[in-house]
């Protein structure tokens, strides 16, 4: 019998039956009230070495990471029960890989890690917790654990004569609302970072902004092919040390990709956006011009005999229609487009999963974003874009 026959054979059963924990634990009403709570994401400077400015993260937002920890509880049990099956499957090929290619990334983590107190091995499980899943799905056919439709990001992009916004809202899972962070990063011979943060995962896959005048959100493809290589958190994280536009679209589509994203890639200082889907196998890059919606899964035409999870379709479109539209429906004169338009647009209830998301099935919007092109800034929403509460960043 094949060794992976023995796993996938034998002992699925430890892992196939976890269940996703409720994240929070608390109705719709009770997450607005925690949420309102809160005037903003919490902020921090740190300056060194790529491991210094990790250790300085960790230190500073310890009582953070250890909370995301606990609120992922039952999901990181079973993640790790998948790992201990075959470590050199689902751990071994990921962490040689971004260590090979990406050791400065990896003296982050491994900064975050001592500064925060975890495991370098748990936090690095954190970080592609994404990979480990689908890869296990991938090759055993059984879901490890039952993520539900509702996870997604949606993003809406305009280009025109000169007038350029990238708009974001960041889904996921409602407990981790009051754990997110803001950090400034300065690592010497680099571009310094202002980036919204997941605790303990590397910067980029939330909106980012950059001395270098580039910004970038992402929105998730759930594609079931992985590859046993470089976890996406690397990528989203690289884009961010890039010098200009271009720079940033060839560390999006470098070869070694273990999964599925979206890169949504603008320049401050180029006028440009450019939307990169990137699978394992092949991308494909778009610039914007006029309107763009993306939220969870490819739109174009090279992309799209790529195979995605049916589960993440049904959110994903229906926050595509409803963006869509609001975008076909204000075909308004350039002077009108405005940085409040696209607030407006993502704060939304409308369609069976509306883009303005209030804990459902133990998902929220847990930051909203606009970068203004013109205005050179990063209008940041703690929580749901329908609740106001912003803070507006300068290009640092």
């Amino acid at each position: 019998m094949k060794r992976s026959e023995f796993i996938f054979g034998t002992a699925i059963a430890t892992t196939g039956a976890v269940i996703l924990p409720n994240l929070l634990g608390c109705s719709k009403d009770e997450s607005e009230q925690i949420i309102n709570q809160s005037p903003h994401f919490k902020y921090l400077e740190a300056s060194g070495t790529h491991y210094e400015v990790g250790k300085t993260i960790g230190s500073y937002f310890a009582k953070e990471i250890a909370a995301a920890q606990r609120g992922l509880g039952d999901l990181m049990a079973s993640i790790k029960g998948i790992v201990q099956l075959a470590p050199d499957v689902f751990y071994d090929p990921f962490y040689e890989a971004a260590q090979n290619l990406f050791p400065d990334y990896m003296e982050e983590i491994k900064g975050t890690a001592d500064g925060a107190g975890q495991e370098m091995e748990t936090l690095f499980m954190t970080n592609i917790m994404m990979e480990i899943v689908y890869r296990y799905y991938e090759l055993s056919g059984k879901r490890a654990v039952p993520f539900n439709s509702n996870l997604g990001c949606s993003s809406v992009a305009y280009a025109k004569n000169g007038q350029l916004f990238l708009a974001h809202n960041e889904d996921l899972f409602t407990s981790f609302i009051n754990s997110m962070y803001v950090v400034k990063m300065a690592v010497p011979g680099k571009p310094e970072i202002l980036c919204l943060s997941y605790p303990g995962l590397l910067p980029g896959l939330p909106p980012a902004m950059t001395e270098a005048g580039i910004v970038q959100s992402g929105n998730d493809i759930c594609g079931l092919h992985i590859e046993p290589t470089v976890p996406m958190v690397f990528h989203f994280r690289s884009v961010l040390d890039a010098g200009s536009i271009q720079d940033a679209v060839d560390r999006a589509i470098i070869p070694q990709r273990a999964r599925t994203m979206t890169h949504n890639i603008g320049s401050f200082t180029e006028k440009r956006i450019i939307s990169v889907e990137a699978a394992p196998t092949k991308h494909q890059a778009h610039e914007v011009d006029g309107f763009y919606v993306h939220t969870n899964h490819f739109i174009l035409p090279e992309m799209m005999d790529i195979v995605i999870d049916s589960e993440s379709m049904p959110s994903s479109l229906s926050r595509f229609d409803v963006l869509t539209a609001l975008a076909e429906q204000n075909t308004v004169p350039d002077e009108n487009v405005s940085n409040e338009l696209f607030t407006q647009f993502m704060s939304s209830h409308n369609g069976e999963f509306p883009p303005c998301v209030h804990n459902t099935h133990d998902s929220s919007t847990l930051a909203h974003a606009v970068f203004d092109f013109d205005a050179q800034n990063w209008k940041l929403l703690y929580s749901n874009p329908c609740l106001g509460n912003a803070r507006t960043f300068p290009m640092i």
